[in-house]
């Protein structure tokens, strides 16, 4: 949070918190008790479930941005749009949650494929579905990344000038998770097993790196 001082707290039941607490397996879990898994030497979770989760903390800074602004005289005007986008960016943080889930499960997936005989006649068709299936979990993350920028960037005029920094960090938040969200899909294209699919794609990753990169960027400018 900004450095100065935070506005009192809303009580209206328009804008209580939504929790997430035992959502999905992520959700349920203590941050102390995920990072202590992460560190751990197993496969799962990994950067994937990482990716979700640095997702879901950027939707909970904008949830709580519009919380302390929803109910401000100054903005009542949008009010009403400002509580949808606080009821989206609630159900992204739960999405984002069960997004990470679905990666741990995809790659859980591939790992029974390595598993397979090479000589198994069925092993190039089971590991281009369970490939498919660990590109379309990093996917979803970089989706939900790219609509939660799209929200924040109609918000500086919005709200509450004091969380400007809160709302940046937001921001850039999006970005990491969808730049970590990217690296898997990246090195599941591979395993597709079309070369020139997977050239065009990670081509296009680079295009819309680069593309979101800047508009992170340009909104943590805009709101100093």
């Amino acid at each position: 949070m900004s450095a100065t001082t935070p506005p009192s707290s809303p009580t209206s039941a328009a804008t209580s918190t939504t929790s997430t607490t035992g959502t999905s397996p992520l959700g349920g879990q203590v941050v102390g008790g995920f990072l202590d898994a992460l560190a751990a030497k197993q496969p799962v979770p990994g950067g994937g479930a990482a990716a979700g989760l640095v997702l879901a903390t950027a939707a909970s800074l904008g949830s709580m941005v519009l919380r302390y602004s929803v109910e401000k005289p100054a903005f009542a005007p949008h009010r009403a749009e400002l509580e949808s986008i606080l009821a989206e960016l609630d159900r992204m943080r739960v999405e984002a949650l069960a997004a990470a889930d679905a990666d741990a499960r995809a790659y859980a997936g591939l790992q029974s494929v390595w598993k397979l005989p090479k000589e198994d006649p069925s092993r190039a068709a089971t590991m281009r579905r369970a490939a498919e299936q660990a590109i379309e979990a990093p996917r979803r993350v970089m989706t939900l990344a790219s609509r939660l920028l799209d929200l924040a960037e109609t918000l500086p005029d919005r709200t509450a000038k004091s969380l400007a920094s809160d709302l940046a960090i937001a921001a850039l938040l999006a970005d990491a998770g969808f730049r970590a969200a990217s690296a898997n899909v990246r090195i599941n294209l591979p395993l597709v097993g079309d070369a020139a699919h997977a050239a065009a794609e990670s081509a296009r990753l680079d295009v819309d790196l680069a593309a979101f990169r800047r508009r992170a960027e340009a909104l943590e400018a805009r709101v100093r």
